[in-house]
């Protein structure tokens, strides 16, 4: 109960000051209603997506296809996943409109934040090491 209070606060927060940035880039919607479902898609999409491109960049770096997951690619991924989920959900839901100019900028910012938030993050274990070895034999 408390996890899901302090979760539900969290997206709260984050879903306020994304309105605020959007609100300000030129956001546009004709109800509340359209507006609650814009933000319920693209947080339903925006998580699952930045999952799966987090999990992707990691087994690339893995598999010693790329030296990061948090180098440029990760940079151009946290920057091109925004826009294209913002771009496919105002295509779709026409109660709710954003220009390209305030999409871009915004995907710039939420993408550089994302960006920046995973540099802290520890390396998987490069494919063929003996921490590697550790986990296949679990």
């Amino acid at each position: 109960m408390i996890c899901t209070l302090i979760v539900s606060i969290i997206l709260i927060v984050f879903t306020s000051l994304e309105f605020l940035i959007l609100k300000i880039l030129g956001l546009q919607y004709e109800s509340l209603w359209s507006l609650l479902l814009f933000f319920l898609v693209y947080g339903m999409s925006e998580i699952p997506t930045n999952l799966f491109l987090s999990a992707c960049l990691k087994a690339l770096t893995t598999l010693d296809l790329i030296q990061s997951h948090t180098g440029l690619l990760a940079l151009f991924f946290h920057i091109a996943s925004p826009f294209i989920v913002l771009n496919i959900i105002d295509s779709l839901i026409t109660s709710v409109s954003i220009s390209q100019l305030g999409i871009l900028p915004f995907s710039l910012v939420t993408g550089l934040v994302g960006w920046l938030s995973i540099q802290q993050d520890s390396h998987p274990p490069k494919r063929g090491s003996k921490e590697f070895e550790a986990y296949e034999k679990r």
